[in-house]
């Protein structure tokens, strides 16, 4: 954010949008304890900057002598509260209405209309967070899943913050280097880069996993058509919401769904299949397919049990040939083809030893329709992340992190000074620390 908003007295709201039971707004800056004290009525409470810190007051928010809401109040006084100005969090009812008309009150008496991020941005400018503890907080907010806010929670709490930090002290402590032909300070180099460098590499292997909570992966579902790839997401979802039907290329247009897999969330992406087209619509709908798949992360690639393998077939293991040879140059992600067979209740008339062998993958046996071997998917879909997580550990959670940490990597991996190494590195890691401008 360009503009600061150090001193400036903003307004949040920090609950999601839509119905819900309780709505927040947070108001933040030196203004925040009188613009209150204009619309809140409470019993034995004249001014709110008089009353204790870190208690819930309970009164109604009027507009003049009109009423519009009870409400219960949290006061923060700039000394302890988490963005460094006077708070007052507003709890109201969730009811849009009701939210949004208390909200414009408070913005009609003097505060700055902000989004959440605008209070991260004032914990930074006050010097409460860093910067990746404000990215976390901000993502923290639309967390997905109960591992994704337990891991953001522990990064706005610092975890990630203070392995960066460490590795700044670890350069301040380290004797200055003036020259590289002094065998002291040349030793004190190579001791000071190959931990580093140790400690980028661990931090970086959390990457796939902290990216994969906050930007959730795509799968595709590809197959031919009729292969049951409808009946599949509906049985993975749990309810039917696709089209099922037994016509060849029912599905002309793709739907996708947002998942959890063992507290991982993906989003799923149904598929028209791959096949010669036959008409306009179904020459657009295969395009569309072919655009979904070049986004995927990973790949249901789905097989008819019942029929012979056959050109549409091929097709398909072409596709995510081309798809894999292009996907394989990116580092941040792992891709990866799940190949299924499936209708796996019906004789077998497919020979999977073709798909194996193009692949170089085994095929897993599924039944969509009646829900059999679908825990097996769903193990392969989460083994890339194995053991990455346990309480307070360090996670790099964006893009941003990753590309950062990745090119201190390999710049020690392929610099000739390891001063200018050392000296470059201390700057990403300021970089780092600050986040997002």
């Amino acid at each position: 954010m360009n503009i600061s908003l150090h001193n400036k007295t903003i307004a949040a709201i920090a609950t999601p949008p839509g119905e819900g039971g309780i709505g927040k707004i947070i108001v933040s800056g030196p203004e925040a304890f009188a613009i209150a004290n204009k619309i809140f009525a409470g019993k034995h409470i004249k001014d709110l900057c008089n009353v204790e810190d870190n208690k819930l007051y309970y009164g109604h928010i009027a507009d003049g002598v009109q009423k519009i809401d009870e409400v219960i109040l949290n006061i923060e006084k700039s000394g302890n509260s988490f963005t460094g100005e006077d708070i007052v969090e507003i709890n109201c009812h969730g009811g849009i209405r009701i939210l949004m008309r208390v909200y414009e009150l408070v913005v009609s008496h003097g505060a700055k209309k902000e989004e959440w991020e605008g209070l991260a941005a004032q914990a930074v400018e006050n010097n409460k967070i860093d910067g990746i503890r404000k990215e976390a907080l901000s993502e923290l907010i639309t967390a997905r899943t109960k591992l994704c806010a337990k891991v953001l929670l522990d990064q706005y709490q610092g975890a990630l913050s203070k392995a960066l930090h460490e590795c700044l002290d670890m350069i301040k402590e380290a004797k200055q280097f003036p020259g590289e032909n002094e065998n002291t300070d040349a030793r004190n180099d190579i001791f000071v880069v190959k931990e580093i460098t140790h400690r980028m590499e661990s931090l970086l292997n959390t990457a796939p996993f902290g990216m994969a909570l906050t930007s959730p992966q795509a799968i595709v579902i590809l197959g031919k058509p009729n292969v049951g790839k409808s009946t599949l997401i509906n049985a993975i979802l749990g309810e039917e919401q696709m089209i099922v039907h037994h016509e060849p290329g029912t599905t002309r247009d793709y739907g996708s769904e947002f998942i959890s897999v063992k507290d991982i969330p993906f989003e799923i992406i149904d598929t028209a299949g791959i096949r010669k087209p036959e008409d306009v619509l179904e020459s657009m709908s295969i395009e569309m397919t072919r655009e979904q798949l070049r986004r995927a992360d990973k790949v249901l690639a789905v097989f008819d049990n019942s029929k012979p393998f056959d050109h549409e077939d091929m097709e398909i293991l072409n596709s995510l040939k081309l798809w894999k040879a292009a996907k394989d140059s990116e580092e941040q992600r792992s891709h990866i083809i799940i190949p299924l067979i499936n209708k796996n209740d019906l004789p077998a008339q497919l020979d999977k030893k073709v798909i194996e062998a193009e692949l170089a993958a085994p095929v897993c046996y599924i039944s969509a329709q009646k829900q059999e071997g679908l825990d097996i998917v769903y193990e392969k879909l989460v083994q890339e992340f194995g053991a990455l997580y346990h309480p307070g550990k360090p996670v790099v959670f964006n893009k941003r992190q990753f590309y950062l940490l990745s090119g201190v990597y390999r710049m020690f991996e392929t610099t000739t000074s390891q001063v200018a190494a050392i000296r470059k590195l201390k700057h990403i890691l300021t970089e780092c620390l600050q986040g997002t401008p």
